[in-house]
Formats: C-alpha cells, sequence, structure tokens
C-alpha cells in the first residue's frame, strides 16, 4: 500500500510540475534555451558527453576547470591525444573541438 501511494504521488507530482518552460535536460544539467546561445548547445552537448565526467566549467575537479582555455583547436587536439592527457579523443573532428571550445568561451 505505501508503494503505490508513493508512486501516485510521484505521478501527481510530475504531472503538477511538468517541463514546460523550454528547459534542456541532458545528463544532470539543466540549462533554459534563453541561458545558452543556439550556436553553443552543440558545444555544451559534445562538453557533457565526453568532457564533464573530469573537467568543469569553473571550478577543478578531477580535471582542471575549462571555461575560458587558452588552446585553438589544433593545439586541443595535439593534447588530448597526447600521453599528458588521462584519456585518449581521437574521434574528435576540428570543427567539434570548435565548437566545445566556443562552449568553453564567456
Amino acid at each position: 500500500m505505501v508503494v503505490f501511494i508513493t508512486i501516485m504521488m510521484m505521478l501527481f507530482y510530475s504531472l503538477l510540475f511538468s517541463n514546460s518552460n523550454n528547459e534542456i535536460i541532458e545528463c544532470g544539467v539543466v540549462d533554459t534555451i534563453d541561458e545558452i546561445s543556439k550556436d553553443k548547445r552543440e558545444g555544451r552537448k559534445l562538453f557533457n558527453a565526453n568532457c564533464a565526467a573530469c573537467h568543469k566549467l569553473d571550478k577543478r575537479s578531477t580535471g582542471p576547470a575549462l571555461r575560458n582555455i587558452n588552446l585553438d583547436s589544433l593545439s586541443l587536439q595535439k593534447y588530448l591525444n597526447s600521453e599528458r592527457h588521462s584519456q585518449r579523443f581521437p574521434q574528435f573532428t576540428t570543427e567539434q573541438l570548435n565548437e566545445i571550445l566556443k562552449y568553453t568561451k564567456d
């Protein structure tokens, strides 16, 4: 009986507070459409899928903070595939790296 009541409360809560205000929810990150510009969305997706496990934008995590890193896409690609970086990312294209760099800029 307790389980049934809990499920019903969760269903009621989800219906009452549904996601109707244009929020993008992905990988535990909530950004409203107004907060992130359209030209940075692809970079955000790539960052969250590949970088966010070890890096945050504004504070150190397993790796350093990546807000406003001072690299171009070619230098970033060389670094990501070097022995200095803990994981290799050979799949990134120059365009994808540019999108990630654009996302990390203010």
